[in-house]
């Protein structure tokens, strides 16, 4: 399969690598630096690069047993798989140090968070599939650290765990994960079987639940593929060992087709709250969703690379390698603007420029105070942007939260009112007052009045007008008791340009043209923002501020927005 050979290729040489060199080592000082210093990137790094090694691994042993009736892995192979499964059973815990809260009296070798969850379903897979080709020391013991570190916790302890009182991607990775480790392991009979998969039932049904009619995931779509993902593979799992089929539910189908309503014609997605433009959809778990559902497909240009995801799931390679259809490689999403009601996010796609928006409120998961936020390309360049998700840390997910750019008001294309930024909170939310496809492009109103906190401010709101030919009016209509300083902010990765009554983005396949018509005198300027990428890398932002003061009553603000494309 020609398809598959760029990441055959791929893994094969990962694992001549690992044959030749030392894994990194987890010490200590990287494991107690997160509770020092708040950093993660430190500790996970080398965990991750481990997984790697041994994920690449099974993938190669998988590619091998696929090219003869037998199943018959390569001695170098299989050596290497030796030791990474080794290795891993040496670890002190497959849990993360910043996922210490899920500890059950402190214990972090029996310590079951997503990873731990993640690394039983690896290494029950592995030995499940490879075991008979394996040394059986190795075997036993990797059986042995299973049962200990995760099935006995997860079966026999029925106090409850961290990872069941929250509503997000957790309930599905960790009960997926658990889940389908306990169907590779156990024979059909055992009771600890029959617990773990009551238990993580119950799990993937509040995970389905917390997802509105729409099937819309306010986490994003890493989160999508993360969440969703580790719960139809186990569904798959589970219904291919004769259990019930649990894909077979309309809110599930609504789910699945998230990605492609959300979907850029060129592949990328809206980077709201914690997402990525650069999302990466397993191919393979795209191709069983399309065979068992008929879901619509995103632009998919070809079968990810093992670097793509840098947490080295298995289940992701895995089912790419064996779930793949050429079908679903290469295919347009349909042009036209999607909607989605209960998550107010807003995609038109395909024409010479592309626009999203959302509303929501300021409690979602993975939350960023964003009501009102959107984005502009064209090109497959972003000029106007949604900066995503920042490096993960104690304090992002901590009471320090909203003081970074990537989370905070400010770092969001949204007004500042009186000097004040939307606040975190349920509460703090917008109403979608009209939403209208023109065939041409789409209108959206929203009122985000109660978004904000301001003393004074008693109404706001937005409206987008869109055209797909590329130009966006936004309307921002303010409504206060006295006079107060209004400020419209603009997020880009692409220095703006300010020229007499305009404001330019110029990127390198296309640019963004903003101008303005209010009744106030409004004054631009811009300023750089320094900070730190998801991945750990250094970003330089850059915010327009449009400043003006409102009188007492009711102001409209508009700015127009045009965007083309390039002449190449």
């Amino acid at each position: 399969m020609s398809y598959l050979a760029a990441l055959e290729d791929e893994v094969r040489d990962v694992v001549a690598r690992a044959a030749g060199s030392a894994a990194p080592e987890l010490t200590y000082t990287l494991y107690r630096r997160y509770r020092d210093t708040g950093n993660r990137h430190d500790y996970e790094h080398p965990y991750f690069e481990r997984r790697g090694r041994l994920v690449a691994a099974g993938a190669a042993a998988l590619f091998d047993a696929r090219k003869n009736e037998a199943g018959a892995v390569g001695e170098d192979i299989l050596s290497v798989l030796a030791d990474e499964l080794w290795r891993v059973c040496d670890e002190y815990t497959w849990a993360l140090p910043a996922h210490a809260y899920n500890a059950r009296d402190d214990d972090m070798r029996r310590c079951v968070d997503l990873f731990a969850a993640e690394t039983a379903q690896t290494v029950a897979e592995l030995i499940a599939r490879f075991g008979t080709q394996l040394p059986d020391e190795v075997v036993m013991r990797c059986r042995e650290e299973l049962l200990d570190r995760v099935f006995i916790p997860f079966a026999d302890d029925q106090r409850p765990m961290a990872f069941e009182a929250m509503i997000n991607n957790w309930l599905a990775v960790v009960a997926g994960g658990v889940g389908m480790a306990a169907l590779a392991f156990f024979p059909d009979d055992a009771k600890r079987l029959a617990m773990i998969l009551k238990r993580a039932h119950k799990s993937l049904r509040r995970y389905l639940d917390q997802f509105p009619d729409d099937g819309g995931c306010s986490e994003g779509v890493d989160y999508w593929v993360y969440g969703f993902g580790y719960f139809a593979y186990f569904a798959e799992a589970w219904r291919e060992r004769g259990g019930p089929d649990l894909l077979l539910d309309k809110k599930v189908r609504e789910i699945a087709a998230f990605p492609a309503r959300m979907a850029f014609d060129d592949g990328r997605f809206p980077s709201f709250s914690d997402g990525s433009e650069t999302a990466v959809i397993p191919t393979g778990l795209m191709s069983r969703l399309v065979e068992r559902l008929g879901v619509p497909v995103p632009f998919l240009a070809a079968v990810p690379s093992f670097a793509s995801d840098f947490c080295h799931r298995w289940p992701h390679i895995a089912r790419t390698i064996e779930w793949t259809s050429e079908r679903v490689l290469g295919r347009r999403t349909e042009p036209g603007a999607v909607f989605l009601p209960d998550l107010a996010w807003l995609v038109d796609r395909g024409g010479p420029a592309e626009f999203a928006a959302k509303g929501g409120h300021n409690d979602e998961f993975h939350n960023h105070l964003d009501v009102g936020q959107f984005i502009l390309r064209a090109g497959g360049e972003t000029l106007l942007a949604d900066l995503g998700a920042g490096e993960y840390t104690a304090e992002y997910f901590g009471p320090e939260r909203y003081k970074d750019v990537h989370t905070a008001a400010e770092g969001h294309s949204i007004p500042l009112i009186d000097g004040r930024g939307q606040r975190p909170g349920r509460e703090y939310a917008a109403k979608a007052e009209r939403y209208a496809d023109t065939g041409q492009g789409a209108i959206l109103t929203l009122d985000l009045t109660s978004a904000y906190d301001v003393p004074g401010l008693t109404a706001l709101g937005r409206r987008f007008t869109w055209q797909r030919h590329g130009s966006l009016v936004v309307v921002d209509r303010v409504t206060t008791e006295r006079a107060m300083p209004v400020e419209e902010l603009y997020i880009s990765r692409i220095r703006p340009a300010i020229e007499a009554d305009r404001v330019v983005w110029e990127g390198e396949k296309a640019r963004c043209v903003l101008s303005w018509q209010t009744p106030v005198v409004m004054t631009p300027e811009w300023e750089t923002v320094e900070t730190i990428g998801h991945r750990g890398e250094v970003e330089s932002i850059f915010r327009l501020r449009l400043r003006c003061t409102v009188e007492a009553g009711t102001t409209r603000l508009e700015s127009a927005f045009t965007v083309e494309r390039k002449a190449r």
